[in-house]
C-alpha cells in the first residue's frame, strides 16, 4: 500500500479519508472537525471541514458582549457631601458677576489658582467704576442663614495684572440681595503681574451673596485667576 496524504489505513478498521476544505490535505474523515466562529451572543458553524493545524480559535472580537445586571442599589444612601463639608466652600453655589470671558465665571472658583489671563475670568475692556466682579450666590445651599466669610484670597493670571492700567481699588462686599453690598474689606492692588490678595475677616453677619470686585477704567483689562472664600465653622 502507498500512502495517501495524511490519512492512515487500516484493513481490519477502515475509515474514510477527507480533504481539508482549508489546506486541501488528506486526512481520515474523522480527523477533521467543523470550524465554528462567533456571531453574536453564539458560534455559528462555517461548514468547513478542517484539520487540526487549519482551525481557527473563534475570534472573540465577533462575540457579543453580554454585560452583568446593574448591582442592587443602596437603600437609603448616606453619600459624603464633600462640597459641602470641605472648608473653603468656593467651589460651591452659583457664581455671579460680570468677567464672563475668557475662562468665564466658572474659571474662577475652579481650584486652579496658577492660570493664565486667556483661562481666567476676565473683561477684554473693563467697566467703568467699581463695577468688575465674580461672587457666590448662596441662597439655595444657606436659605437662611447665609454664609458668614471669615477669609478670601483673590488671585491674578500668572500673565497679568488684576487690571492692566495698574494699582487700583478693591473691595470684597456681603449682600442679602442682589443688590446693595455691604462693603466688608477694601483696599488697593499692587498692580503686579499674579498677585495675591489674602484677607482675614471679622466675621459679623451670613450674607446670601459674596463679591469681589474691582475698579475699572473702561478700556483696560480686567481678570481674576482664582477667588477662594472661607466660611465661619
Amino acid at each position: 500500500m502507498r500512502p495517501h496524504g495524511r490519512a492512515n489505513v487500516s484493513q481490519s478498521n477502515p475509515v474514510a479519508w477527507a480533504i481539508c476544505d482549508r489546506c486541501g490535505a488528506l486526512y481520515n474523515k474523522p480527523d477533521l472537525k467543523w470550524q465554528y466562529e462567533w456571531a453574536g451572543p453564539r458560534t455559528v458553524n462555517q461548514n468547513m471541514l478542517v484539520c487540526d493545524d487549519c482551525y481557527d480559535t473563534p475570534q472573540e472580537q465577533l462575540r457579543t458582549i453580554v454585560l452583568p445586571a446593574d448591582p442592587q442599589p443602596v437603600d437609603d444612601p448616606r453619600p459624603e457631601r464633600y462640597n459641602i463639608d470641605n472648608n473653603p466652600i468656593d467651589t460651591i453655589g452659583l457664581n455671579i458677576g460680570n468677567l464672563t470671558q475668557g475662562g468665564g465665571l466658572a474659571a474662577a472658583f475652579d481650584s486652579n489658582i496658577n492660570k493664565p489671563f486667556a483661562f481666567s475670568a476676565i473683561l477684554s475692556g473693563s467697566i467703568s467704576g467699581a463695577n468688575n466682579s465674580v461672587g457666590k450666590n448662596w441662597s439655595l445651599l444657606y436659605p437662611t442663614q447665609g454664609v458668614t466669610a471669615t477669609r478670601f484670597i483673590a488671585t491674578a493670571p500668572n500673565n497679568a495684572k488684576f487690571v492692566a492700567s495698574g494699582p487700583v481699588t478693591w473691595a470684597f462686599q456681603g449682600s442679602n440681595a442682589p443688590v446693595g453690598f455691604t462693603t466688608l474689606a477694601t483696599g488697593v492692588t499692587v498692580g503686579s503681574i499674579g498677585e495675591i490678595i489674602d484677607v482675614t475677616l471679622t466675621p459679623t453677619t451670613g450674607y446670601l451673596y459674596h463679591q469681589f470686585l474691582l475698579t475699572g477704567d473702561g478700556v483696560s483689562s480686567v481678570s481674576i485667576a482664582q477667588l477662594r472664600i472661607y466660611r465661619a465653622g
